[in-house]
């Protein structure tokens, strides 16, 4: 009997590259942006941290929804929608005049959905096609997202040295949103299921459909019942500690080495080893994910987090700065790898754009709190120095949450004589 590969490695292939052309519209690139819009807009370092923060909040308000839509009609259609008018919008970011309309855009783009490895559109189709290997899968997904920021920053900044960074905005724009859009409509499908399959592997008989499938058991919480736990809001506090980190430090990286007296080429490069250390991170880990409890293995990423903070602080010499990447880049590979596995590992694939979606709001916060407030404490005291202690603190507190939040239990069925309810053993 012939047997092809799982069709759900190539979806996964297709998902990585995808997101990591998001990566480069404007998302991890953002920062090299910095230093010339301030110096032809005549802004502060505000603006931009209010437009991440704009970015966030529409991300948050319409995660709910679009969670829903995704576990109703799939990622596919969606996505192909949303990233035509993603992309117009960013090109539309080289055309503003003042620091509101770059703020009104960013919420407008995080409405849409895209926010780094965050968007739904990607970790939901992923944690479809699978469930025993979904840690395995999430790395491999997960590289495209860090490459993607890797090979954009220093061809951001050649853009911009070549033809400015309104038509570098463009560029961006367009060509991205036109290769998600071909893989989008070539590549993906939205559920195994679309094609006869089921997660994981590929059966070719009925009886090893049912043979597959039994071995392959996941309970699927509804939205209601995993409210009612406290894994969930501890984990949406847990998670939003480490956005608050990247928001904190992502933005601000390049302008802030560029202020310390080191060139806006390496500054990028930096920013390229930060990205590229992330993807290190996803490829060491994926051994590691689907055998041990993945919030203990978060330690790592908060424990790297928190020294890259410290190492930014007091770098003076090349050297410091590319060490202080490539720690800040294990931090956030793990925290956004681990984040998207959890999720699903917790409670179940059934609903989990609407799961995840609903706790957007709340991790999401914390995002917005950390990007705004660093760049209103450099315009009222020059120094970035008080929003990142305050951000190493809160870290902190994350990893604690994450460390003694358990994968939730379910109660006894009604026909065992027990609640109809779900809870959480221990809350």
């Amino acid at each position: 009997m012939s047997r092809k590969p799982f069709y759900g490695w190539i979806v996964l292939s297709a998902l990585s590259v995808a997101g990591g052309f998001t990566m480069s519209m404007g998302i991890g690139n953002f920062g090299v942006f910095v230093a010339p819009m301030q110096d032809a807009l005549n802004i502060g370092s505000a603006p931009f941290g209010l437009g991440l923060t704009a970015r966030l909040i529409g991300f948050a308000a319409s995660g709910p929804i679009i969670g829903r839509i995704l576990d109703r009609y799939g990622a596919r259609g969606p996505l192909s929608v949303t990233v035509v008018i993603f992309g117009a919008s960013v090109a539309a970011l080289g055309q503003i005049q003042a620091g509101w309309q770059m703020i009104a855009l960013q919420m407008f783009m995080g409405m849409l959905g895209y926010w780094g490895s965050s968007s739904l559109y990607f970790t939901v189709m992923a944690s479809q096609w699978f469930i025993q290997k979904r840690g395995k899968a999430m790395s491999i997904m997960f590289v495209g997202f860090p490459a993607g920021v890797a090979v954009s920053a220093p061809i951001t900044q050649a853009l911009i040295e070549a033809f400015g960074w309104r038509d570098a905005w463009a560029i961006l724009g367009f060509t991205g949103s036109a290769v998600v859009l071909m893989i989008a409509r070539l590549v993906l499908r939205n559920r195994p299921e679309d094609m006869g399959l089921v997660p994981d592997g590929a059966p070719r008989t009925p009886h090893e459909a049912s043979v597959n499938s039994a071995r392959q058991p996941e309970y699927s919480w509804t939205l209601h019942d995993a409210m009612r736990t406290g894994a969930f809001w501890r984990m949406a506090v847990a998670f939003g500690t480490v956005m608050l980190g990247m928001s904190a430090i992502g933005l601000f990286w390049v302008p802030y080495f560029i202020d310390q007296g080191f060139t806006p080429q390496i500054a990028a490069w930096a920013l390229a080893a930060y990205a590229s250390s992330q993807d290190g991170t996803s490829i060491v880990l994926a051994r590691f994910v689907d055998r041990y409890q993945p919030r203990f293995l978060a330690m790592f990423g908060y424990a790297s987090f928190i020294a890259a903070f410290v190492l930014m602080m007091n770098a003076t010499v090349t050297w410091q700065l590319f060490a202080t990447a490539i720690l800040g880049g294990a931090g956030v590979g793990s925290g956004m790898l681990l984040q998207a596995q959890i999720w699903p590992s917790y409670f179940g694939r059934a609903h989990i754009g609407t799961i995840r979606g609903a706790a957007l709001p709340l991790t999401l916060t914390f995002s917005g709190i950390g990007s705004a407030a660093t760049g209103l404490i450099f315009d009222a005291t020059g120094s970035y120095a008080p929003a990142w202690w305050t951000a190493m603190a809160m870290l902190v507190v994350g990893a604690f949450l994450l460390v003694i939040t358990p994968k939730p239990k379910r109660a006894p069925a009604p026909s065992q004589g027990g609640n109809a309810d779900l809870a959480e053993v221990g809350t």
